[in-house]
Order: C-alpha cells, then structure tokens, then sequence
C-alpha cells in the first residue's frame, strides 16, 4: 500500500456545497428578483446536485483508499505562522474520514432531495436549501481537517447553521426560542473544546492529529493531557446529546423534518462520536475519564428511552430516541471500542434518517398532524411510508438481519466483555433496548394501526419524498452486513466477515476482547439483547400500549414537555443569570453608566478651575513649575538605569 499522496478530491468534495450555498444564497435571488421569488425545484435541484457530486466524488476518493493509498491529502494555504504555531488548511481524507464523508453526501443527498417535495410549498425556499448546503459544508470541513483547529471550526459552523435551520420558520417564537436553547447549550459544551485545544497546544506545541499522536510520549505531563481529554468529552456531550446537556436536542424538532433528518442521522449529533474515534489516542491516556464516558452513555442511553416513552409528538419520540441512540455509542467508546461506536453511528444514520423521513411524510400526509393520538390506520392509505418505517422500526430495535440488529449487539458485547465492561452497563443496555422496544412499537401503533382518529385518513407522498425512503430502507435493513460477527462467520468460513472493523483498522483503535475470557459468548449476548427486543416489542403491544406519564401527575412533571432537566436549568441557571443580568443593568448600566456623563462634565469644570490658578502669569511659578518637572524626570532616568 503506498503511502499518503497528493490528491484534489479532499478540496473538491468540501468545496461543492459550498458553491451551492453561494448559489442558492446569492446567485439564484439574485437572478430572480428576491429569495422569495426562486422556485421550489430549481434551488433544490441545485442543492442535491451539489451533494449528488460531492458524493461521486466521496466514492471515488473511498475506492482510491481501498486499491493503493492509506490515505489522500490536500495542501491548502497556511492561515497561522507565527512563532512555534503554524496551522494550514491541510484536508486529509484517510479510512474513518471516508467513510463519515460517505455517510454525510450520500444521506444528505437523499435528505436534499426529499427535501424538493416536502418544502415545495414554502416562499423562499433557496434560503433553506442554501443552509442545508453550508451546513453539510460545515460537517466536511469538521471531517476532512487535519488538525483540530479547522474541525472546530466546522464544529462550529454545524452549530451556527443548526441555528439557522431550527430557526428556518423564526416567525412563531417558539421555533426561535428552541433555536436560541440550541445555540446557547452547545456554546456551553464549545467552552471546553477551546480550553481543551489551548491545553493541547501548550503541551505538544501543535493540534495537527499525526503530530500530536506521534509528540504523546511516556514522559509527557499525563495529567493535563487528560484534562485536555475531560474538556473535550465535555465538548462532546453538548454536540452530540449526552446527560446533562441534551436537552436541547428534543426542542431542535422546531425546524422541518429534513433539518431533524440531517441533524440528528448523518451530522451534526455524531461529531462527538467522530472527535472521540480520531483522537482515541489521547482519551485512552486516562482510564478513569473512559469509566465515566461509559456509565453517561450508559445513563443517557436508559434516559433517552424513557423520555421517548412519554413522548405523543412523533417527532419527539424520535427526537429522545436520538439521544438515547448516542448513549449507546458513548457506551461503547467509554469501554474502548471506538470501531463498535463508529459501526452503530453508521447504521444509526440509515435507520434514523429513514425514521425521521417517514414520520416527516406522515406529517405531511396528515396535513401538518404530528400528535399521534390523532392519527391511527395510516397503514392502508400511506403503504409506502408505513412499509419503510416497519423496516427502519426493526433495525433500531435490532431484530436479526438488520442493520441495528448487529451494530447494538456488538456494543452490548463489549459492554460485558471489554477490559473496563462489567454486568452494569451490559444490565443498563439491555434495559435501554428492551425500551427502545416499547416505544417503537408504541409509535408504530398509534400511527398505522388500529382505527382512524380524529377525521385524519392521511394520503401518500409523491415518488420524490417515498424514493429516499426506499433506499434507505435498504440501507436500514442490509447495511449490517459489514459488520456480521466473528462467530458467524466462522461458521460460513468467511475468515474476514467484519468488513467495517477490517476497513478502520489502520487508523480507528478497537480493544480486543478475548472469546475465552468474555463472561458470555457473543452469540449468547446477541440471543439474549434479540430476546429482550421482542419482549419490549410485545410489552409495547400488550399490556404497555396505553402507558401515559400524563395520567400521573408527578410522571408528568418529571417527563412530559418541560421535564426535570429543564426545570432545573430555568431554576438553578437561567433564573439565577437573569438576576444577575438584572441587578447589573440597575446598578452599572443606570447607577454608573446612566450618570458617567454628567461625572465627566462635573469633573471637568472642577479640574479646569483648579488648573487656572496655575496659570497666573507669575514667572517664578512657571521657572519652579519647569524645574520640579525636569528633577522629576531626571530621578526616573536614574532609577531607570540603577535597575
């Protein structure tokens, strides 16, 4: 395999939507007299070309990967040269970057192209296809850089555009208050990343990702690089949904279902996940910080599910089905298993985004309807939708042959057999899939079985929004054959049957979990996680089918809208800023600054008359006023140079 070689196809693949936002954003409302005057079809048919191309050329950089290179890299121009730092816009796009680039294009893409439909009865339609395009623009660049300084720059731009996309209908305030909640919870997490990188840099003297893996020695001071370590899972937690700050997650279904789609499958909630693979070389320096990784993955994956659980808004239900989705992820990266992590963020991305675009379908069916108690026999009039979403229903629940069904197995296998796993977070995994059960099936009911409510019979989508979701059914259900497990394959004689983890080998590190040390055979773990899918599917139809928090007025209160992790941040962070915030505006901005000019002028006068009198004319006050001057500098010179 040749080493790293020169390539173009890093900067071409970020650069394309980043033409279709100028595109859509300036060309396009320009040309046609206003953004609300551009059609539907011509800005979104710039928008998904662009992704279409940037996803040709995400496949064609993959298979120059796979025959001769271990990885292409782009040299763009160098930004910073000063001193010791020295940081250029340098792309690399190497196994883990390939294949979160083909994740990226090739469903975003698809979401662009639902999106044509589904958004076609908008005015001003380009402005949303021109943040969907920067936004995936944003995602690239946090992917492809290869040093931490320009990931956190798109760190941040997928921060900035989630805003501007959550906030796309800004008319109805609640859409910018969920907006505003977003933006200002990851800037909380964004504190770390820049404390993290500014540790980094003092210690190693660069934030490129080869050179600080090759810089990280025996001797270097463990102790702050773990802390750089602590303040970037801190970073993580707000980007990607994790206990305490996912709260702003849920609000984030303010913005249209392909803004959900695009944020909570392909992008902007896995950039976690992805920092956590890429620099698993300076986590695994601290061992007690993985143990927490772990047991908040853990703790998220169980909340998340039971937040779902309380949820009749459709788009809530997937929402809390999210983070509990990326609990499981953190789980297994706290656990070492970076490769697991990066399996199940692949087969999350095609069965989430194939959820969230068949619920948007439903909404859009039932005329805008999200609640689902209103809904109900959808099954016979919407057969597409309700088809695909059975299939993307199964693999999250992770029933056999889908794709779910073997990444959330192998993580429930690490999680026992793995070095730092134990029975508590493989006990706390089981729960959490045993409720993943009970709210998909949940969902399932409520809206395509049993009869009609409400009036609403619901009618199926055009080809352009069903075609994405076919696909993605597809994906959903035999994406998981990259990763078959070791055990079954043996039994087919397939010597390499994991084809994910064979893939990132050389770049993603994977603990190894000795077959004859696990407590339970992975074959065992994957029968009993397949027996407790089922067990919550049929709890979900039987005798859970009509749970509801709202009958329960502490459940309620602790569960359902503004639920215990709210209330507690208005209570003891939003409230406590706005006293403060208060009190400042009382006493700086009306005691101090309010008065500071009538001060000014007072003072002026005072010091102007007492100023005068030196003036008086008197040559012997001047003559004395001249030679104190000069014995004063003079005394400061000598100081000056006895020091």
């Amino acid at each position: 395999m040749n080493p790293t070689v020169a390539s173009s196809l890093p900067f071409l693949i970020l650069i394309v939507p980043l033409i279709g936002f100028f595109l859509n954003g300036v060309v396009i409302p320009l040309a046609s007299g206003g953004i609300t005057k551009t059609k539907p079809t011509i800005s979104g048919g710039i928008a998904t070309f662009a992704m279409a191309v940037s996803f040709v050329l995400a496949v064609q950089a993959f298979f120059q990967l796979s025959s001769n290179s271990t990885a292409l890299e782009y040299t763009g121009f160098r930004w910073i040269d000063f001193g010791n730092l020295s940081i250029s816009l340098n792309l690399r796009i190497d196994r883990l970057s390939s294949l979160m680039t083909m994740i990226i294009t090739g469903i975003g893409t698809l979401i662009h192209f639902y999106s044509i439909s589904y958004m076609s009865h908008e005015k001003g339609v380009a402005r949303f296809f021109a943040y969907l395009n920067l936004f995936c623009f944003a995602m690239l660049l946090l992917v492809l850089s290869d040093n931490l300084l320009f990931l956190f720059f798109g760190w941040e731009g997928v921060g900035l555009c989630s805003y501007l996309l959550i906030s796309y209908w800004y008319e109805e305030e609640a859409n910018a208050d969920a907006a505003r909640k977003a933006f200002l919870v990851n800037r909380i997490g964004d504190l770390g990343f820049v404390l993290g990188m500014c540790v980094l840099y003092v210690q190693l003297g660069t934030l490129n990702f080869a050179e600080m893996m090759a810089r990280i020695s025996p001797t270097a001071a463990i102790g702050l690089l773990s802390l750089a370590g602590v303040l970037l899972f801190f970073a993580s937690t707000g980007k990607s949904a994790q206990f305490p700050l996912y709260v702003w997650l849920p609000d984030a279904m303010a913005g249209p279902t392909p803004v959900s789609a695009l944020i909570h499958a392909a992008t902007m909630v896995t950039a976690g996940v992805y920092l956590f693979a890429r620099m698993a070389f300076l986590f695994e320096l601290s061992p007690e910080l993985m143990t927490i990784v772990s047991y908040t993955g853990a703790l998220t994956a169980l909340l998340g599910g039971i937040l779902a659980l309380a949820q009749t808004d459709i788009k809530k239900v997937l929402a809390y089905s999210t983070v509990s989705q990326l609990g499981f992820m953190f789980l297994a990266l706290g656990v070492g298993a970076y490769q697991t992590a990066v399996f199940h963020l692949m087969t999350h991305a095609f069965f989430k985004a194939l959820l969230f675009l068949g619920a948007g379908s439903v909404i859009h069916g039932c005329d805008g309807e999200q609640d689902m108690r209103k809904m109900g026999g959808l099954a016979k009039s919407m057969p597409i939708t309700f088809v695909t979403m059975l299939l993307g229903s199964a693999a999250i629940v992770g029933l056999p042959i889908f794709s779910g069904f073997f990444s959330k197995d192998e993580i429930l296998y690490m999680a026992l057999g793995a070095p730092r796993g134990n029975w508590i977070l493989f006990g706390a995994g089981l729960v959490a899939a045993f409720l993943t059960g009970v709210y998909t099936i949940r969902m399932l009911t409520q809206t395509f079985w049993g009869p009609s409510k409400a009036g609403i019979h619901g009618h199926e989508s055009a080809w352009i929004m069903t075609l994405p979701l076919v696909i993605l059914a597809v994906l959903a259900t035999f994406g998981g054959f990259l990763g078959i497990p070791h055990e079954i394959g043996t039994w087919f004689g397939v010597e390499h049957s994991h084809l994910l983890n064979a893939w990132l080998d050389p770049v993603v590190q994977q603990v190894n979990v000795a077959g004859e040390s696990a407590p339970l055979p992975e074959l065992a773990v994957s029968g009993i996680a397949v027996a407790v899918a089922i067990f919550g599917l049929i709890a979900g139809r039987t005798f859970l089918k009509n749970i509801s928090f709202e009958n329960s007025p502490l459940l309620s209160r602790l569960f359902v809208g503004q639920h215990f992790m709210d209330t507690f941040y208005a209570s003891w962070v939003v409230a406590p800023l706005y006293w403060m915030s208060r009190h400042i505006i009382q006493t700086f901005e009306s005691g101090f600054m309010g008065n500071i000019g009538g001060w000014i002028g007072v003072g002026s006068t005072w010091s102007g008359e007492r100023l005068r009198l030196t003036q008086s004319g008197d040559i012997q006050l001047s003559m004395l006023s001249i030679v104190t001057g000069l014995a004063f500098v003079v005394g400061i010179l000598i100081i000056w140079v006895a020091v």
